[in-house]
């Protein structure tokens, strides 16, 4: 336990095993950095990260609790490009490139709360709207914690609507960003390589695990739109 990274695994590991219950208190930094073996700004280095996740509540003089808000079962409405697409009034396509076990980079861990090197399902895949390229997406899932799933699933369907098929999603993360466009997805969306697309990142939970990260992006133009 000499790194935050394994702590922050233990401390999930205990609220994943129920042996902390949402709502609850946990042990205190000093309590665990004593129990663990290790300092306790490791620790509080791990348990910031699980706050900024949404997993556990820092409050001062008060302690650390398990979050309540994931265990509440409730449905996550996601969004499904294919709908978007049509309602475009344009014909859907779907594609996918690549389907393939990696061992998680660093902000692909991070994401899905796995260790770095740790085997994740890695999905490269392009939507279509009239033949023209509308979205390429790469998405990263967490095998250890999603039903059976194998190369012909993503092929007939894209891995959202998998998703929202057979995982009971409960919360959901977006973070929007522009971003210089490269190698494959600049030739996909028609652009230069470095011109500034429109990159949107999703991570999907089920109660208190990650089950997906994703990043999709979408050419110079793209117009988003969100409802209350």
């Amino acid at each position: 336990m000499n790194t935050w990274q394994s702590v922050r695994a233990e401390v999930l590991a205990r609220i994943r095993s129920g042996e902390w219950a949402p709502g609850g208190l946990i042990p205190t930094e000093h309590e665990l950095a004593r129990e663990l073996g290790c300092a306790r700004a490791t620790v509080n280095r791990a348990l910031r990260d699980l706050a900024d996740s949404g997993i556990v509540e820092r409050r001062r003089k008060v302690g650390t609790r398990v979050a309540t808000t994931p265990s509440r079962r409730t449905t996550l409405e996601m969004s499904v490009i294919r709908h978007e697409i049509q309602a475009m009034g344009a014909h859907y396509r779907y594609e996918m490139t690549r389907f393939e076990t990696l061992p998680a980079p660093s902000h692909v861990a991070d994401a899905l709360q796995v260790r770095q090197g740790d085997p994740v399902l890695s999905v490269k895949t392009q939507h279509f709207a009239d033949n023209r390229t509308h979205c390429c997406e790469v998405v990263w899932l967490n095998p250890a914690v999603l039903p059976d799933i194998d190369r012909r699933d993503l092929e007939r369907e894209p891995p959202h609507e998998w998703l929202g098929r057979n995982v009971a999603l409960t919360q959901g993360q977006f973070t929007i960003l522009a971003e210089g466009a490269t190698g494959d997805c600049a030739r996909s969306l028609d652009v230069r390589p470095g011109t500034p697309v429109l990159a949107i990142e999703r991570i999907s939970w089920s109660d208190l695990v990650p089950v997906s990260f994703a990043r999709q992006f979408y050419g110079p133009g793209h117009r988003l739109v969100s409802e209350d």
